[in-house]
């Protein structure tokens, strides 16, 4: 069995990594257009700083990337958060307030911290309550504004809810769809409330969160691009750089692959392929032999967003950082969205006399404005730190990235959606998609979707 891979990032490597453990003899040539593999996982590390330039962590309950990370032997070098710092923060009519002590991104667990926190009014405060009493209404799906609303009314959707969603998938909280990104709230709406049905789990689970779960998710000493460089090293000899697939083509028995490699054109027949690419990538190869499969990817939503990671002295710190960073609420009008604080974070991050902060931008509210050039994401960047965090001090280092249509959205309807996607897909032997834009965006989601496509295959 004859096997290409399309795409180097993690879902490439991933797939590849697994079909050669399983079978070291197996035929699998990985083709990439870049000249490096790992795709967004990036890290620089320059002197002591370790910068991430795309995603920084994976979570621990979803299981796929911590048995990985333990099968390429990284397993005894996972980070967890450091415990010097603790939660986030949420911007509140223009300053940094704490998210309240048990609030789980959309919901609070805990009503007793919500009702001591400056975040919310007391009228807001008051028509959370009502969570309690509001009949339960059990839904296939629901947008993230539409549960948020109904529970516990606009002020929790708007200064809490939303902005922290945001720092997750930058979509629009109206057409968000639960179901495709955190279902566990959907099925929480029972008799009694959401409130009451999350605190018990909660309990039971001996979590307690504030914001994000931070405490379940874990790094790697020189950056999330270890992972990445281990699959590389395992892959390597199957590994075409620079090569740019211009079109699959559906032929007896498999398909044949063309492709670009220094000004030549290339192509191969493989009985399996593998396209590990962004949707959009995909909807270009295989609209021409399958225009229905490519109607129903070219539907699926991406956004942009842009990074800007900075490094100050201690010094010039106004007070020492004490949580993991903050959220900005749509409602705040501000061109920021969100802000890690990465040397509080994580261990090793910058030296003992600096501090590495990493501002997002963008989201559904500014969705184009990667496009402003490097000095004015910089200049959005500055303003925020210096009227939210109270840094005046010009920063020592300075990255800025961009992700254009990297973000993929999961709208009400997504999970049906993929659905189809998926029976056409089964319709075409031997191909098979990887990534995060189907089933879930996280790190571990990409790699798990990467051990399906394998375990597929060998089951052929």
């Amino acid at each position: 069995m004859s096997v290409v891979v399309v795409g180097g990032g993690l879902g490439g490597l991933a797939v590849a990594h697994r079909l050669l453990r399983d079978d070291p003899a197996r035929e699998v040539t990985l083709l990439e257009a870049s000249e490096r593999l790992g795709g967004l996982v990036s890290t620089e590390c320059t002197g002591d700083f370790v910068i991430e330039r795309g995603p920084e962590s994976m979570i621990t309950t979803k299981p796929a990337g911590v048995a990985l990370a333990n099968q390429l032997g990284l397993g005894p070098r996972l980070l967890r958060t450091r415990s010097g710092a603790s939660g986030a923060q949420v911007v509140t009519r223009g300053r940094l307030e704490r998210i309240p002590e048990g609030f789980s991104i959309l919901a609070p667990t805990d009503f007793a911290a919500l009702l001591r926190s400056p975040v919310l009014s007391p009228a807001g405060k008051a028509r959370a309550l009502l969570d309690r009493v509001i009949p339960a209404h059990v839904r296939d799906d629901d947008s993230l504004a539409g549960f948020v609303r109904r529970r516990y009314g606009s002020e929790v959707l708007e200064r809490l809810a939303q902005p922290l969603a945001a720092g997750i998938y930058g979509a629009d909280p109206a057409v968000l769809s639960l179901r495709a990104t955190m279902p566990r709230f959907l099925d929480a709406e029972q008799p009694g409330g959401v409130t009451q049905h999350l605190a018990q789990a909660a309990q039971a689970s001996g979590e307690v969160s504030s914001g994000a779960r931070y405490g379940l998710f874990v790094s790697l000493p020189r950056g999330m691009q270890e992972l990445t460089d281990a699959l590389a090293v395992h892959v390597a000899p199957h590994v075409r750089l620079g090569a740019r697939v211009m079109s699959l083509t559906p032929d007896a028995g498999g398909y044949t692959v063309t492709w670009e490699q220094q000004g030549r054109s290339e192509s191969t027949r493989a009985s399996h392929v593998v396209l590990a690419l962004a949707s959009s990538h995909v909807t270009r190869l295989v609209s021409p032999f399958a225009p229905a499969l490519g109607r129903e990817l070219g539907a699926l939503s991406l956004g942009s967003a842009a990074a800007v990671t900075l490094a100050f002295r201690q010094g010039d710190l106004p007070r020492p950082l004490t949580s993991y960073g903050f959220v900005v609420p749509a409602i705040e009008r501000r061109m920021v969205m969100a802000c890690t604080f990465s040397s509080a974070k994580w261990d090793g991050r910058a030296p003992e006399d600096a501090a590495l902060l990493r501002v997002f931008l963008g989201g559904h509210s500014h969705p184009t404005i990667h496009q402003q050039p490097d000095d004015r994401l910089l200049g959005f960047a500055r303003e925020a730190l210096r009227e939210l965090v109270g840094i005046h001090a010009s920063p020592g280092l300075v990255r800025v990235d961009r992700y254009v249509s990297a973000m993929p959205r999961y709208h009400v309807g997504h999970l049906e959606r993929v659905a189809r996607v998926e029976a056409l897909v089964r319709a075409l032997p031997g191909l098979h998609l990887v990534g995060g834009a189907y089933r879930g965006v996280g790190m571990p989601d990409v790699i798990a979707s990467a051990e399906q496509a394998a375990q597929a295959m060998n089951r052929s």
